[in-house]
């Protein structure tokens, strides 16, 4: 790939990056040059989405990883809000037919578990995520606004979106059919959320990069929507244990109280399961798994 039109001196290297599992949306690459280094972001998507998550992620939340200009008001405005670093987006650019963005490049290693971390990451990783929930919104719907559901209809709403997600991608299992009903039930008696805020659907520690200290950086964002905080907590019920939690758990709570699950935890896992978040989980184990929060 020609990155040339980025940059005003030469390239030196080109690496490509990996997050280390198959199957991912992005193409990513570090690039050299003799006064920089940055990171080059872009889709490799190319048609409509078509697998479980982004589908669901693009009917609900109405994001398209394809869109990586989005990322621009995405990552400035996180790293406004968040003591977690979020590389900020410093060019962008159209290539055959095809949408780079330019980021910074963030210093610290890959996550590859949050499990036996140092407490000292989990408390910065909770203390961040808390900042970003202190952003409100009154809307569900993607960053930029350009899909907006109104957060007293956010529960029918998505019972419709789960009813098609599943004719979708779930008309041959019995187990995921078999729950619909009772997730209807429990959402169309669940209170609407009080408000909004940024959301990371697919939240995992290959997301973020730390040093033996703390989190030093928050670095794939494409899957940031606008929708309740108690969404990040189901996500991570899967990816802390219970020592993590707990660090996390003093971190966040230096800046608010950890939300209630206990009403909502059943559909928004349920929910998260048709998106396959951490893969074809049984569905039984998946709604059984260990409460944290």
């Amino acid at each position: 790939m020609d990155f040339s039109l980025f940059f005003e001196h030469p390239i030196k290297e080109i690496i490509e990056l990996s997050p280390g599992y198959d199957d991912h949306s992005s193409d990513v690459w570090l690039v050299k040059t003799g006064d920089e280094e940055v990171v080059i972001r872009s889709s490799r998507m190319v048609e409509e989405p078509s697998n479980d998550f982004w589908w669901g992620c693009k009917r609900i939340f109405g994001i398209d990883p394809r869109n990586v200009f989005e990322l621009v008001h995405v990552n400035n405005t996180l790293s406004e809000i968040t003591s977690i670093p979020i590389p900020k987006v410093l060019n962008k650019r159209n290539l055959f037919s095809k949408e780079y963005i330019v980021v910074e490049k963030l210093n610290g290693v890959v996550v590859h578990s949050f499990i036996d971390q140092p407490s000292s990451v989990l408390q910065s990783l909770g203390e961040g995520l808390a900042k970003i929930h202190s952003y409100k919104e009154n809307y569900i719907g993607n960053p930029s606004g350009s899909v907006k559901v109104n957060l007293d209809h956010f529960h029918q709403y998505l019972i419709i979106a789960i009813r098609e997600i599943i004719s979708k991608f779930y008309a041959e299992h019995d187990q995921i059919k078999e729950k619909y009903i009772e997730v209807v039930n429990i959402l169309n008696n669940l209170p609407p959320p009080k408000n909004s805020t940024f959301v990371l659907v697919d939240i995992d520690p290959t997301q973020f990069l730390a040093n033996s200290k703390e989190v030093t950086g928050l670095v794939d964002t494409e899957a940031y929507v606008i929708g309740p905080r108690e969404l990040d907590f189901i996500g991570l019920e899967y990816i802390l244990d219970e020592k993590a939690a707990r660090d996390f758990k003093i971190g966040y709570e230096k800046i608010m109280d950890i939300p209630n699950l206990t009403e909502c935890r059943l559909p928004y896992r349920y929910l998260y399961r048709l998106l396959s978040v951490q893969g074809s989980v049984d569905i039984n184990n998946w709604l059984n798994h260990k409460i944290l929060f």
